[in-house]
């Protein structure tokens, strides 16, 4: 009963607070509206400003097929020649949370800055493409210098670059890096989304194509790798016994001819083996090349693959902005501050008075 009764003083209480608040308002309502139309001016000024300030998204759907592929073709003709299995070294580096942190890398992000892209029938540098439709240089690169805006990269090559290319390739990047995310939105597929967000529709559309473009060479010539060793193995090895076949062959039709009638046994001895080295040489070279198209078949086959899904479309999606919090939010500090203002000039009268 003493419970329910404490609660009911409780509540009554806080009604009474309550209705203290509108005494108040009464008799500085003038000030409340006036830190409320602040507020307002100042929340719309703002979200004005940011609805000016487009931005494009492109949005690119992808599938990275699974590092567990079959290379059992691969594996079994390595075997046999006695070179181990090919098919491991790199399985886990496109795998999970690494494919993201590769994403990121500044070798992979300068390689695709610095690669031609063509636009229409022009074909130009990114890098360059990007600093002449950039529109950052009245914005987040307002306080840059002025050549940068109007620099142009010549050498596609990593190693020929200067170390002014560098600098501003670096700068390119930090800001690609930043505006361009890799996320799965579903944790039980496989697929990767790549978004990217620049003032231009034309960037964000080519960004997005050209980095996968990047991500896809990379990931293939390093799943390939070994493969690739395997094949320029045989390919020499298919080569040497092709020559020494043919010398053979040149050998033994040479000897016949100056030994037509043999009546000697060891010249007929000589002449068996010259033709047991060339059939021998011949089976080795149609082994080398069966195997040498077997490995270029089996390369092609179980070479990996990015499945793009979704491409994006030019004109690019502009990032619409959503009005109304900003200014909600500047309407009550502006109302919070009035009525502190209030206060601190009633204490200020006080201890005048």
């Amino acid at each position: 009963m003493e419970d329910i009764k404490s609660n009911q003083f409780s509540f009554k209480k806080i009604i009474l607070n309550l209705l203290l608040v509108i005494p108040y308002v009464k008799k500085n309502y003038r000030l409340l509206i006036s830190g409320a139309l602040i507020g307002l001016a100042l929340g719309l000024s703002v979200e004005f400003y940011r609805s000016r300030d487009k931005k494009f998204d492109a949005e690119l759907i992808f599938l990275l097929e699974n590092d567990n592929a079959s290379q059992g073709g691969l594996s079994d003709l390595a075997s046999s020649l006695g070179l181990g299995n090919i098919g491991g070294g790199n399985s886990n580096l496109f795998s999970g949370e690494n494919f993201k942190e590769l994403f990121k890398t500044k070798k992979l992000l300068r390689k695709a800055i610095l690669t031609k892209v063509k636009i229409g029938n022009k074909e130009d540098i990114f890098g360059n493409i990007f600093l002449e439709k950039c529109d950052l240089f009245d914005h987040e690169w307002s306080g840059y210098p002025d050549h940068i805006e109007h620099y142009k990269f010549k050498s596609t090559d990593l190693k020929a670059i200067s170390q002014d290319d560098k600098v501003i390739v670096d700068l390119i990047a930090q800001y690609l890096n930043g505006n361009s995310q890799l996320q799965n939105e579903n944790p039980k597929s496989t697929f990767q989304t790549l978004t990217v967000e620049t003032r231009s529709d034309t960037l964000s559309y080519l960004w997005a194509k050209l980095y996968l473009n990047t991500l896809a060479d990379f990931y293939i010539s390093n799943k390939n790798k070994k493969s690739n060793e395997l094949l320029e193995i045989l390919d020499k090895r298919k080569d040497s016994l092709k020559t020494a076949l043919y010398y053979t062959q040149g050998k033994l039709a040479n000897y016949t001819d100056q030994n037509q009638q043999i009546i000697f046994q060891r010249a007929r001895i000589i002449a068996d083996r010259l033709q047991m080295n060339s059939t021998q040489l011949q089976t080795m070279y149609l082994e080398a090349v069966r195997n040498y198209d077997n490995l270029k078949f089996s390369l092609v086959k179980e070479t990996p693959l990015f499945n793009i899904i979704s491409e994006p479309e030019l004109p690019g999606e502009i990032f619409k902005y959503k009005w109304g919090p900003v200014t909600i939010i500047a309407i009550i500090i502006g109302v919070f501050l009035s009525i502190f203002i209030q206060y601190v000039i009633s204490v200020y009268k006080e201890l005048m008075a």
